[in-house]
């Protein structure tokens, strides 16, 4: 490569250096680090111990070493780094998975945020993949930006989806776990794309295409990475597009349960719609009239009659359709609206009224 400096071009096919057998051991045990850092941090969730483990783990350098090595048609050393750096994320599932076991996480808890976060992979997240593995590559030809390498490990998430596929194969939630694993199958496919473009303008062209073999070899292992990204893509947009429906169908059920519940204030704690799963997930808070406080009543009577005449269940089945499992979890509240130094006492105005005035 013509353009850079031999050093430079060695340390980059080449970063193991001499001793391969030490830099292996150092990369095995930085991803032992980072995986225990992650999977605690995810448990904790916490997600400045999660970046913590971000700037630790190795998996970026072997990552970068499979696209030098395609650009230079070296398709053995290639597969190599490719079948290390596959096994390395095996083992780091498992090594998630011992280290919940060992710790004896309650099964029957909410799985932390933290590792949900991994569950959800879009195609965003493949944009995001491209972009830090261009800074990846530049950052490791440009020494003098060597600074900026530690953005571009946290720009990308490497360990962390394989530590929460560990903990979610824990928790029994292979579904989730594979939804994880696949956020780490498109990071690794986008880097090692955007990598070889970025070798590519910084190589002369010429030298590295001079064989005829050499090309067809970088043609071939060019081909197979587009072909996994294409995998991966499909599911991605699957996922997307699941997320945008959702999104559209939690929008519409919240308005439903709004003009059910019109003129009687209800506050939408939470509305989670699974598209895939068919099941839904509603949180809401009545406010009952104020009479209510000095009624002894069933809830069902307490209830306005408005809320009475027409089931919630009869709404959700007109928005969702037949065969979602629907999961609502509601309390009642006295609304009422003061003021101070009268008697006037008044049914308290709706939540979403006074959420637009602030």
């Amino acid at each position: 490569m013509s353009m850079l400096s031999y050093s430079t071009t060695r340390d980059i096919l080449r970063f193991e250096g001499k001793d391969q057998a030490a830099y292996w051991r150092r990369f095995a045990m930085l991803l032992t680090l980072s995986v225990i850092i992650a999977t605690m941090g995810m448990l904790r969730n916490s997600g400045a111990v999660v970046i913590a483990a971000m700037l630790v783990a190795p998996l970026m350098t072997p990552i970068l070493g499979i696209a030098s090595a395609m650009v230079m048609g070296w398709l053995k050393r290639a597969l190599f780094l490719a079948l290390t750096v596959c096994t390395a994320a095996f083992l780091s599932v498992l090594l998630a998975w011992f280290l919940v076991y060992v710790a004896d996480v309650p099964r029957g808890i909410l799985i932390p945020d933290q590792v949900l976060a991994r569950t959800d992979p879009g195609t965003e997240d493949l944009i995001v993949a491209l972009a830090a593995g261009v800074a990846a590559a530049y950052v490791q030809i440009n020494r003098s930006e060597a600074s900026l390498l530690p953005g571009a490990a946290i720009g990308v998430s490497l360990v962390p989806p394989l530590s929460a596929s560990g903990v979610l194969l824990y928790f029994g939630e292979p579904a989730d776990a594979y939804e994880a694993g696949l956020l780490f199958a498109t990071n690794l496919g986008a880097i090692i794309l955007s990598a070889c473009a970025v070798y590519i303008v910084y190589a002369a062209r010429s030298v590295m295409f001079s064989k005829g073999k050499r090309k067809l070899s970088f043609t071939a292992s060019v081909f197979v990475t587009l072909a996994f990204l294409a995998v991966v893509v499909l599911q991605l947009g699957k996922s997307t597009y699941n997320r945008y429906l959702e999104t559209r169908t939690e929008a519409r059920v919240a308005q439903a349960i709004r003009d059910w519940a019109d003129p009687v204030s209800v506050e939408i704690i939470r509305i989670d719609v699974s598209a895939k799963r068919k099941h839904a997930d509603l949180w809401l808070i009545v406010d009952l009239p104020i009479e209510a406080a000095f009624k002894v009543s069933s809830i069902a009577g307490l209830l306005p009659d408005s809320l009475r005449e027409t089931p919630l269940v009869d709404v959700l089945e007109d928005e969702l359709g037949p065969g979602y499992l629907i999961v609502v979890r509601f309390q009642n509240r006295i609304g009422a609206q003061l003021i101070l130094g009268t008697e006037n006492v008044q049914q308290a105005p709706d939540v979403d009224k006074l959420s637009e005035e602030n």
